[in-house]
C-alpha cells in the first residue's frame, strides 16, 4: 500500500463507532482513497433481548463533542459529529477533489445526489430498526425502484456524476453492497450496470483491503432486525 498522506503525524485522527459496518464503512473507504492513517474507538452493542449499549451512553458526554453521537470524528483540537460534515472535513483536508467545488455545475450534481443516496439510505436505517418485520425481500423491494433510477445513469458513467468520484459514492458503494446482500444478489442481475460500479469502485486505489476490513464486520448492530453474519 502506498504511504499515507498524513504519516509522520503522531497524532492520527480518531474515528468512534459501533462494531459495526453502518455510518463508518463510508467514511472508512474514504479514509482508505485518501491514504490517511486513523486510529478508531469501538463500542460493541451487548447481546438480547437487553441489546446494552451503555459502553457508549456512558462517557457519551464525555467525549468533548459539541453534538454527541456517533460516529465521531477527532483530528487535534477538532471534534466533529454528523457523517456528512465528517466525510466533507476529510475531503476538504485530505482529497479536496472529492467536493467537485471547482466547478459549479459539478458541485451541483454531488450535492444533489448526496440527498438522493442519503433518502435511500434512510429507508434501509427504517426497515432495519423502527418499521420493518425483519423480512429482507420486503426491504428489497421498498428499494428497488430507487436503486433502479441511479443504476440507469451508472450505464452511462463511471461514477454517481460522471467520471469524477464523490463523496456520495463512498456512500452508495456501501448500500450496493447492503441490497446485493438483501436481495440475495438479484439487484446485480436487474441491474448488471451497479455490478460494474461496484467492482470499478473497489478497484481504485486501497479500496479492495478496505472492503476486506467491512467485511469483518455486520452492516447493523445488534438489535438490528436484518443483519448479516461475519
Amino acid at each position: 500500500m502506498s504511504s499515507s498522506t498524513n504519516e509522520g503525524n503522531t497524532n492520527k485522527p480518531t474515528l468512534g463507532y459501533w462494531k459495526i459496518r453502518g455510518l463508518a464503512s463510508a467514511i472508512r473507504y474514504q479514509l482508505a482513497y485518501s491514504n490517511v492513517s486513523f486510529d478508531q474507538e469501538v463500542y460493541e452493542q451487548g447481546d438480547g433481548p437487553e441489546f446494552d449499549s451503555s459502553c457508549w451512553f456512558d462517557v457519551k458526554r464525555d467525549q468533548g463533542l459539541t453534538y454527541p453521537n456517533l460516529p465521531y470524528f477527532k483530528d487535534g483540537s477538532l471534534s466533529l459529529t454528523e457523517s456528512g460534515a465528517i466525510q466533507r472535513y476529510c475531503a476538504k483536508k485530505w482529497c479536496p477533489e472529492l467536493l467537485c467545488d471547482d466547478d459549479a455545475e459539478m458541485y451541483g450534481k454531488a450535492e444533489m445526489v448526496s440527498g438522493v443516496v442519503n433518502d435511500i439510505k434512510a429507508i434501509f436505517t427504517s426497515h432495519t430498526y423502527l418499521m420493518g418485520d425483519g423480512d429482507k425481500k420486503k426491504l428489497a423491494d421498498a428499494v428497488m425502484s430507487c436503486f433502479a433510477r441511479i443504476a440507469k445513469e451508472l450505464s452511462g458513467s463511471n461514477f454517481l456524476i460522471g467520471d469524477r468520484i464523490c463523496c456520495a459514492d463512498f456512500v452508495f458503494v456501501e448500500l450496493v453492497e447492503m441490497m446485493e446482500f438483501v436481495s440475495d444478489g438479484e439487484i446485480f442481475k436487474a441491474h448488471p450496470s451497479l455490478e460494474a460500479y461496484r467492482n470499478r469502485m473497489f478497484e481504485l486505489p486501497n479500496m479492495k483491503e478496505a472492503l476486506e476490513e467491512e467485511k469483518k464486520l455486520t452492516f447493523n448492530n445488534k438489535c438490528g432486525k436484518i443483519n448479516n453474519g461475519v
